[in-house]
This record gives structure tokens, C-alpha cells and sequence, in this order.
């Protein structure tokens, strides 16, 4: 006879099933419950492992069971919400959908194979703590009978082994000891969905056996609990290639990331992509490093080397004009006192310096942002102390004082020296910068490590610019391909853009672009459309982080935004900061919020110290008031820290240098919304990294064919270092990461048109106002040839190839890394002296920036030309 079949617990009809002698034990193929009860008849001659009619062990009534499967529905609402269906995967029905589904023809009481369920034991979320008292009173009461059987040789190891099977034998041992325990009140569904779930009761059965037959040996009724046979059936049990067919665990193979929504083997592909690009990277590291080093020590060799008298009690390893005969070379400045001390941000000390006999400082090429060595000598002019480093914060305008920043404590005993001493300063030239190499590597080391994690803030930046390029599908959720202007209007304001601009605004703005190349070539306006972008996305709220590779264009930005109304903030070192967007600094920033604390420490310690001195005879008073200054000191810092995280985390825009941003007071804020990168083409590709990996999007600004990373080693060049992140994101996923300004607004057409078919494609196109403006038409020029002439191009080779004489480049023997062309600027001193002639506005066209210094001017142009203010 055939009739339909239903699930007991997901109350499913999931097949037919022919009932019978042959046909004791049936299996539900949507849950794996081993079940099931006839919609037309309760009894009929199955034996239900649940145990569910008289011909069982146990009894349980129609009545009973009928009650049960009305109120599942509402029982499974009440235990919804610690159920963890959705952790364990139970649907709606109750059933487990990690659970395989086997064919019932092939279920075996003996072999269990029919039983396919999940490994993992359900919990205590999903079973609450009445259910698990229940299972676990039940299964010590059966590991106690095994145990005792096998203690009072009930039971011979064979008879043992056939009780104790896997999988549908093991339930069914265990069904008379799960009824003989009274299930918890309103909790039945769960027990019955419990004690059939073949893990669960494995692994409680396992831990009470140990329990029991540990304290079988406490009371030294066994010798070993690890040797009994009942513990060696369970472990063979558990090793079994049944039990693992059974109960093996079954998970859903993570076919998409997460976060990124990829294929797994596109996302292990990618990660292998940037091993290797780790790897190369931080060996060209390391080989620009050598570079750098064999530099110094080629500058250190060839400094005259220094007399035995003046050599320091502990070696130095900077390059460092030692002998006092060098002082013509602007090196060194000996012969000085120091003044006074007070205390810098972050704990430097600035020591005030002047020269004894209150003479002015010598002729120096020494200027604020300098490494130093600070040192004493005797009376003989002999080195007494080691070096202490430091950097020059600034020169007095009076030309008779030197302030220093040295990174020293009032109780170091090397700083007390200081005073009463007579100083020399040497300059540190040709420093490899060991803080910049290691900051590259960490960068690198961090993108390895967690680039890809999905609680990486910039996961979505690192998969763009490392995904292959079939992988930017997965990109269009984030609307590379697509901008909208519509908005534009009303966030712009009256500021006017020319198309190209609008675009690289749109694209800027759009959160869900993780990547924009934003490639400026000259006279385009790409610092302009930086800082009206950023003061757009400040408006929609988006936190902002703004680096650049060098100090003087993280500056040039300040100046910029300054003028927007942000609150920014500038990181970095307060002597390499321009003075004219100092007050923007954050230095400068948190003395003016310490002002007043500071007055109140300095009167403290001032008074501390009056004390201290009329105590030194009595060691008691002496070593409180000494504690009492350093009590004194933690109060300045803790508030100095504490002023310097709120400075930071209400700023709107943070600015610092590429590797300033691995500056531990920027790494502690939270996330930034977006990161900027302007001037992005001249810094390497590690140096991008650190910033990058702060933000959960990132711009790049700049451009590919200007200046390019300074590398030293030829083999580092050639091995890819010199290779910007900007320059190699211009060529992924077919140029879609990146959109290029094309309208220049600063120089006539014919200069405009030569670049643009040289380097930009014939896409550059000049604005109206410039198209054809010459210098002639400016006032007051006169009309000569070269002010006629829009473009002149000056070759330096001969005619065969060679470079005229003179012409050759050189690496500054000062050690500043640049190098420098005597030919090149004659020739260029040569032209600016027919500009002169030709009466163009020097103010205006010659002498009008920073950027210039009066001394640069005065040593090249005046002694040809006179001096001009």
C-alpha cells in the first residue's frame, strides 16, 4: 500500500514511501529528520525512532503528538529570536538547510549512511539551557550503564561494539535514556528536534563518558579512563569513516567575498597579485636604500676627515662637516651658548643659541627644517659629548640667534650639558631618511596583510587597483562608468568649470567610487578643482585626508583651502611648514588652545625649581619637589595629547606629507571618508600606500608626464620604483578609473599645442584668454624678437649627440639630494637677461613668489645685473 508521508517536525510531504516490513525507518529529503508520521493512519506497523506509538520503548499519545504538531507553528515563533536559526541555518519549516539530502532507499539502521546531517552540535543559542540540562542528564545516564557494564564485565567488547554504531544505531540507543528524562514544559518540539540530530548527541555523550570514567578513577576503580574499552570503542567510533560520512561537516563553499561580492578564486588571485607586488616593492626598497647609503658614506669620504682631538667619545654615523676650517662651507656654526629652553609639541625641546661675545652667526646655508648634530667641546675646541639630533626650527631675523628642536628630556644628562658649555652645531648631510624607508615598508607590509580583509576600510580601493581586468564587473555597482551633473549646480555655487573640471567634480563626489585618476597637465586647474572639490565633499560630510609628496605642495593646498573656510589642520614638522600657512598648523593650533596652561606650568615649574634649589641639603624635600616637577610634566603632556585629539578628530580636512600620514597622531583617528593625493605622480607608489590605506576612497591628482619620483639606483629604476600609483592607474580596466582635464588657462596656443601632441594625445586645448597671448602685449614690454616669440627651444647637445661643454648635471655637494646644470642655467641666466632688456615688470615676472629666495636672486642675477629688491 502506498500512502503519503509527513514530517513530524517540518511537517513537509517530501516523497512516497511504500509501507511494509522492509520499510521500518524513514528519512524526510527536505530536512534529514529521521521520522515520519501517515496523514491517514498514526499506527499502522512502523517502528518510529521517535519512539512515537506503543510498539516503541517508549510511548508517547496520538493525543500528544497531535497537540504537538498544532502548536509547532506557535512554539518555533516563540523560540525565533534565540533560536539562531539564521546561524545554524533552520528555515522556516524547522528543518536545517546545511543539512544534505539523501535518497530514503538508501537509509541503513546499521551503517547510518542515510543520516546526512551537519557536524555541528547545535548550541546553546538555538537550544536555550533547559534543553541542554536535558540532553546532558540524559547522556550521563547512558555513559554511566556503558561504563558500569564494562566495569562489572556485563558486556563483552564485541557486544559493546555492536551497540554502539553511528548514526541512526547511536540515536536509537539513545532514545529509552532521552525518555526516561522528562522533556522541559513547552520545549518539546526543540527536544525532538534535538535528540534526533545524531552531532548533538554525539558530542554530549563524549564529554559525559570522560566525566564518568574520570570519576570512576578518582575512586581508583580504574587505573586509566584513557585505556577502558569503552573509551577506545568511542574514539575508534569517532574515527570512523561512518561517523565521519555522517555527521561530516557541511558548509556552504564561500563562492563570493563578502564585502567585494567576487568570486573567491578571483579574490585569491588578486591576493597573490599583491604578494608579488610586495615582494618587488620592498626589494627596490631596499636596493634605493643601499643607493642612498653608498651616497653618504661616497659624501662622507669626501669631507676632510677630522683630528683625532675633536672626535666624538661615541661614533656618529651622519655626515657631518667636522673640522672648523669647513665653516666657510655654511656647515657648521661652532663657538655657541646656549640661552634658554622651552617646550615644544610632542616633547622636543627648543634650545635658543647664540654665538659668544654676542657676535652675528656666521654665513650659513643652514635654514629651518635642517637635521642637525648638536654637541660641546672644551676650551681646545675637542668634542666632550656625543651627538645629540635635532633640527633647526628657525633663524633669528636679526641674524644673532639659532633656535634648535632636539629630541631630549629635561633629566637627560647629554641636554643639561648643554649649559654652561660652549656648542657647536654640524649640519647632517646626505642623510638616507631611515624614518621614510620604514614607513614605506609598513605601508607595503599592511597592504599584504590586510588589503584584502573585509574590515579594511580601503578593501574596495586595494580591489580596484589590484583586480584583474574581467574583475571590474563587479566594479559597476559603484558607478565607474556613470557621473551625474544634475547636482553640480547647486554645490558649485557661482564658481565657473569648464566640462573636463564639472566631470572630475561629479566623479569626485560619488561615494561609491572607490578609485578617480584625476591627470592635470599644466595650466589646467587642477589645484583649484582640488580645492573646490574637497570643499564639495565637505559639504555632503565626508571627513578628508590631503596628501602630497612634499611639504611645499602640501602648503601650496593649505593656502588654497584656506581660503574656503574649512577647518584644517596641517601635520608635520613645524620648521618644514611655510610661514605663511603656519597658523594652520597643528603646532601652532594647540599652543594657542595651551597658551594659558602652558603660562600656569612654566610659573609652576619656575617656582618648583627656587624651591628645589634652597632643598638640596635636605634629600627628603629635594626628591618631592622632584617628583612633584614630574607630576608637573605628565599634567603638560596629558593635556597636550588630549588638546592635540581634539584638534584632530573636529577637523574637517587633515594635510600632511605621504609619509607624514603614517604619523601616529594621524593613524589614530577614525577612518577618513576620502583621501587625496595631489602632486601624485612625482611620489612612488609605496609612499601612496600610507594614505590610502586610511580612507575609504581615494583621488590621485597630478601628472604622469611631468616630474617624475626621484630614484638614485639605475637597477631600482629599471626594476619599476619610479613607476607612480598614478601612472599605473591610468592604464588599468582600460582607462575608465581615470578623467583628464583638457582645457589649459595659462599659456598661448603654440606652447599648449606642442605639449599636447608630444605628451597628452592632441587632447589639450588652450582657453580663449590665452590662445594667442604673447609677452608684447603685456604693458610696458617692449617689442623684441623674444617677447614675439611664444616658444623657444633650446638644445644642449651638439650635433653628434654629445653635451656642450658645461652642460652636465651634478648631485648638490650640500647633500639636499637635487642636482644641478651650470650650463643649463647660463643659458637661462642669458634669457632672462633679454627679458630684462626687454623691460618686463620684474616683480611681477621675475621676483614675485616665495619660491624664490632673495639670496638664490641676489647670488645668480645681481652680480650680472645689479641688485633688485
Amino acid at each position: 500500500m502506498e500512502t503519503a508521508l509527513t514530517c513530524f517536525f517540518c511537517s513537509r510531504i517530501p516523497a512516497k514511501a511504500k509501507l511494509g516490513a522492509a520499510s521500518e525507518h524513514f528519512r524526510c529529503n527536505a530536512s534529514g529528520h529521521v521520522s515520519f508520521s501517515s496523514i491517514g493512519s498514526f499506527c499502522g506497523n512502523i517502528a518510529y525512532t521517535m519512539s512515537m506509538c506503543s510498539l516503541s520503548p517508549s510511548f508517547v499519545t496520538h493525543r500528544h503528538r497531535l497537540r504537538l504538531i498544532r502548536s509547532e507553528t506557535k512554539l518555533r515563533s516563540n523560540t525565533k529570536s534565540r533560536s539562531g536559526r539564521r546561524r545554524s541555518g533552520f528555515n522556516k519549516s524547522g528543518s536545517s538547510q546545511s543539512e544534505a539530502v539523501s535518497n530514503p532507499s538508501e537509509n541503513s539502521v546499521e551503517g547510518g549512511s542515510g543520516i546526512h546531517q551537519n557536524g555541528d552540535p547545535i548550541g546553546k543559542r538555538e537550544l536555550g539551557k533547559s534543553v541542554m540540562r536535558w540532553i546532558r542528564d540524559s547522556m550521563r545516564a547512558m555513559a554511566s550503564d556503558f561504563a558500569s557494564a564494562e566495569l562489572q564485565g556485563e558486556l563483552e567488547f564485541s557486544e559493546l561494539k555492536q551497540r554502539m554504531g553511528p548514526g541512526l544505531t547511536f540515536i536509537i540507543q539513545a532514545q529509552p535514556y532521552l525518555n526516561a528524562v522528562p522533556m522541559p514544559l513547552g520545549l518539546e518540539v526543540i527536544c525532538f528536534k534535538a535528540c534526533t540530530h545524531y552531532p548533538t548527541l554525539f558530542d554530549h555523550f563524549q564529554r559525559e563518558l570522560r566525566d564518568v570514567l574520570q570519576d570512576l578513577q578518582t575512586k581508583s576503580l580504574i587505573q586509566d579512563w584513557r585505556h577502558t574499552e569503552s573509551w577506545k570503542l568511542f574514539k575508534e567510533l569517532a574515527n570512523s569513516a561512518q561517523h565521519r560520512a555522517v555527521a561530516r561537516k557541511i558548509t556552504q563553499p564561500k563562492a563570493v567575498h563578502g564585502v567585494l561580492g567576487m568570486d573567491v578564486e578571483k579574490v585569491k588571485a588578486m591576493q597573490h597579485r599583491i604578494d608579488e607586488f610586495t615582494n618587488r616593492m620592498s626589494e627596490l626598497l631596499r636596493i634605493e636604500r643601499d643607493a642612498e647609503l653608498e651616497f653618504t658614506q661616497e659624501e662622507l669620504d669626501a669631507v676632510p676627515k677630522p683630528d683625532d682631538a675633536s672626535d666624538s667619545s661615541k661614533p656618529i654615523d651622519f655626515l657631518v662637516s667636522h673640522s672648523q676650517s669647513q665653516q666657510e662651507l655654511c656647515d657648521t656654526i661652532c663657538n655657541l651658548n646656549a640661552i634658554s629652553t622651552s617646550t615644544g609639541l610632542g616633547g622636543m625641546h627648543l634650545v635658543l643659541f647664540k654665538v659668544e661675545g654676542n657676535h652675528r652667526l656666521p654665513p650659513t646655508t643652514l635654514s629651518p627644517g635642517d637635521m642637525v648634530c648638536v654637541r660641546t667641546c672644551d676650551s681646545k675646541g675637542a668634542i666632550t659629548t656625543s651627538c645629540m639630533q635635532g633640527f633647526v626650527n628657525s633663524l633669528g631675523d636679526d641674524g644673532y640667534s639659532i633656535t634648535v628642536a632636539l629630541e631630549s628630556r629635561h633629566g637627560d644628562p647629554t641636554f643639561s650639558k648643554l649649559f654652561g658649555k660652549s656648542v657647536r652645531i654640524d649640519r647632517i648631510q646626505g642623510l638616507a631618511d631611515t624614518l621614510t624607508y620604514e614607513r614605506n615598508c609598513e605601508a607595503l607590509m599592511l597592504l599584504r596583510k590586510n588589503g584584502l580583509r573585509k574590515k579594511n576600510p580601503s578593501i574596495s580601493v586595494v580591489a580596484t587597483l589590484f583586480g584583474d581586468g574581467e574583475d571590474v564587473a563587479w566594479l559597476e555597482k559603484n558607478y565607474l562608468a556613470e557621473w551625474a551633473e544634475e547636482n553640480l549646480d547647486g554645490i558649485l555655487g557661482s564658481e565657473t568649470v569648464d566640462d573636463s573640471q564639472r566631470r572630475a567634480i561629479a566623479l569626485g563626489l560619488n561615494k561609491k567610487r572607490p578609485v578617480l585618476v584625476i591627470q592635470g597637465p599644466p595650466g589646467t586647474g587642477k589645484t583649484g578643482l582640488l580645492k573646490q572639490l574637497i570643499a564639495c565633499a565637505v559639504q555632503q560630510g565626508e571627513r578628508i585626508l590631503v596628501t602630497a609628496p612634499t611639504n611645499a605642495a602640501v602648503d601650496n593646498m593649505v593656502e588654497k583651502l584656506s581660503s574656503v573656510g574649512l577647518n584644517i589642520v596641517r601635520v608635520g614638522n613645524p620648521a618644514r611648514i611655510s610661514k605663511t600657512v603656519g597658523s594652520k598648523s597643528l603646532g601652532k593650533i594647540v599652543n594657542a588652545k595651551l597658551a594659558s596652561f602652558r603660562e600656569e606650568y612654566e610659573r609652576k615649574k619656575s617656582d618648583l625649581r627656587k624651591d628645589l634649589r634652597h632643598c638640596l641639603r635636605d634629600d627628603s624635600l629635594a626628591a618631592g619637589i622632584r617628583q612633584l616637577l614630574k607630576q608637573l610634566s605628565r599634567s603638560l603632556k596629558k593635556k597636550e595629547k588630549h588638546t592635540i585629539n581634539e584638534v584632530l578628530s573636529s577637523a574637517q580636512v587633515v594635510l600632511a606629507t605621504n609619509t607624514g600620514a603614517a604619523d601616529p597622531l594621524i593613524r589614530r583617528l577614525d577612518t577618513f571618508d576620502l583621501v587625496v593625493i595631489d602632486e601624485a605622480g612625482q611620489a612612488i607608489e609605496p609612499a601612496c600606500w600610507i594614505p590610502i590605506l586610511q580612507g575609504k576612497r581615494c583621488i590621485l591628482a597630478g601628472d604622469q608626464c611631468q616630474l617624475a619620483p626621484v630614484i638614485l639606483s639605475r637597477k631600482a629604476l629599471e626594476g619599476g620604483l619610479g613607476i607612480s600609483l598614478l601612472e599605473r592607474a591610468t592604464t588599468l580596466h582600460e582607462g575608465i578609473l581615470t578623467t583628464r582635464l583638457t582645457t589649459q588657462y595659462r599659456m598661448n596656443d603654440a606652447i599648449a599645442s606642442w605639449a599636447s601632441k608630444e605628451m597628452y594625445g592632441g587632447l589639450l586645448k588652450s582657453s580663449e584668454t590665452v590662445f594667442s597671448h604673447l609677452l608684447v602685449d603685456s604693458p610696458f614690454v617692449k617689442r623684441t624678437w623674444i617677447t614675439q616669440c611664444p616658444l623657444l627651444l633650446l638644445d644642449t647637445r651638439m650635433p653628434y649627440g654629445s653635451l656642450s661643454v658645461g652642460c652636465e648635471e651634478h648631485l648638490d655637494p650640500a647633500g639636499t639630494g637635487s642636482f644641478y646644470n651650470e650650463g643649463e642655467a647660463d643659458i637661462v641666466l642669458q634669457h632672462v637677461f633679454s627679458l630684462i632688456y626687454a623691460e618686463i615688470v620684474r616683480k611681477r615676472y621675475i621676483y614675485h613668489t616665495e619660491g624664490f629666495h632673495r639670496q638664490t636672486i641676489n647670488g645668480t642675477i645681481c652680480p650680472f645685473f645689479g641688485h633688485y629688491p
